[in-house]
C-alpha cells in the first residue's frame, strides 16, 4: 500500500476505496473523481453489470486500479461476501481507506399506501445494509490508519418531497447513526461524514419527474442562488472531498452540498411566483432571476400598498 504524503492532507494518492452502488449516477461518477485524485476503486453494482465495467474502465483509464463486484446492498450476505473479496488481494485490493455508502432504492409512494414490503427493502439498504457495510469495513479501515466512511443521504430528510416519506425515514436513521458511529469509531483512526445533496441532475430525476423534467430543470437552473443544476459530477466534488483528511473534523456531521438550494427553496418559490403574477405588468423591470422576493423587486410596490 502506498500511503499518502503525511503533510498533505488533501491528498488521496495512493489510497482505496470501495464505492457502493457506483454502476451510474453519484456512485459512478464519485468512483470517477476518486479515481482522478489517485485512487484504486471498488466498484460494486446490482444488476448493472456492464455500466460498472464502464466506470471500471474509466478508473483505469485514469491510471488506477478497479474491481467490479456485485452487491445487493439489501442483503447481509452480499455484504459479507463483498467484504471477503476487498481483504483477499488476490480478488481485491487487499486493503481499504475509504467507503462511501452511496446505494440506495425504494419505492416512491406516499406512506398511507406504504405496504411493510416497501419500508423494509429500503431500510434493509439505507440502514441494515449500511450498518453492517461500516461493521465489516472496520478491520480494514482501523488498518489503514486514516479510514473515513462517507454516507450520502438525500434533501428529503430535510424538506418535503412527494413519495420521499419512507427513503426519508431510512437516511434520516443512517444520518443519526453517523453521528452515533463517530463517537463509537473516532479513537480507532476512523471518522464518518454524511453528505447530503440537494438536486442531482440524473436518471433518477429523470424517473421520478418524467415528462415534467425539462420544466423542473428550467425552474432550478433560473432559481437556484448558483443559476444551475447540479450535476452527478458536481457532487462527486464534494463526496471527494470529504475523503480527505482535512475533512476529519467533519466526523459526525451530516454536510449539505446543494449550494443552499434547499436552504433557499421557499425564496425561490416566492420569487417565481411574483414573476409568474407580475409578467408583463407596467413598471417591473428584471424581475427574471432576481432572487429577491416581490417586497424588494425593483418597480413592484410593497405588499401593502
Amino acid at each position: 500500500m502506498v500511503d499518502a504524503a503525511p503533510f498533505d492532507s488533501f491528498s488521496l494518492l495512493g489510497r482505496t476505496a470501495l464505492v457502493t452502488g457506483s454502476s451510474r449516477g453519484l456512485g459512478a461518477a464519485t468512483a470517477r473523481r476518486l479515481a482522478r485524485a489517485g485512487c484504486d476503486v471498488v466498484i460494486t453494482y446490482r444488476r448493472q453489470e456492464t455500466a460498472a465495467q464502464e466506470v471500471a474502465a474509466a478508473v483505469e483509464a485514469a491510471g488506477q486500479r478497479a474491481w467490479v463486484q456485485r452487491c445487493d446492498m439489501g442483503e447481509v450476505d452480499d455484504i459479507d461476501a463483498l467484504l471477503v473479496a476487498v481483504a483477499d488481494s488476490e480478488r481485491g485490493p487487499g486493503w481499504l481507506d475509504i467507503v462511501v455508502a452511496n446505494a440506495a432504492a425504494t419505492s416512491f409512494r406516499p406512506l398511507l399506501e406504504a405496504e411493510p414490503r416497501h419500508l423494509e427493502r429500503t431500510f434493509a439498504i439505507s440502514v441494515t445494509g449500511f450498518l453492517r457495510l461500516v461493521q465489516r469495513s472496520m478491520p480494514l479501515l482501523e488498518a489503514s490508519g486514516h479510514g473515513r466512511v462517507v454516507a450520502v443521504s438525500g434533501a428529503d430528510t430535510v424538506t418535503w418531497i412527494p413519495a420521499h416519506g419512507i427513503l426519508a425515514a431510512a437516511k434520516a436513521a443512517m444520518e443519526s447513526m453517523v453521528a452515533y458511529l463517530a463517537c463509537e469509531v473516532g479513537e480507532r483512526g476512523v471518522s464518518v461524514i454524511g453528505v447530503n445533496p440537494g438536486w442531482i441532475d440524473g436518471d433518477s430525476l429523470h424517473l421520478m419527474l418524467g415528462p415534467f423534467y425539462e420544466a423542473a430543470a428550467d425552474v432550478e437552473r433560473r432559481t437556484h442562488p448558483m443559476r444551475q443544476t447540479m450535476s452527478p459530477d458536481d457532487v462527486a466534488e464534494s463526496v471527494v472531498a470529504l475523503c480527505t483528511d482535512a475533512a476529519r473534523l467533519m466526523s459526525g456531521s451530516v454536510v449539505a452540498a446543494d449550494g443552499a438550494g434547499v436552504f433557499a427553496f421557499c425564496g425561490r418559490f416566492i420569487t417565481l411566483s411574483a414573476e409568474q403574477a407580475l409578467a408583463g405588468g407596467a413598471g417591473v423591470e428584471d424581475t427574471a432571476g432576481a432572487g429577491a422576493a416581490p417586497s424588494v423587486v425593483r418597480g413592484t410596490p410593497p405588499a401593502s400598498a
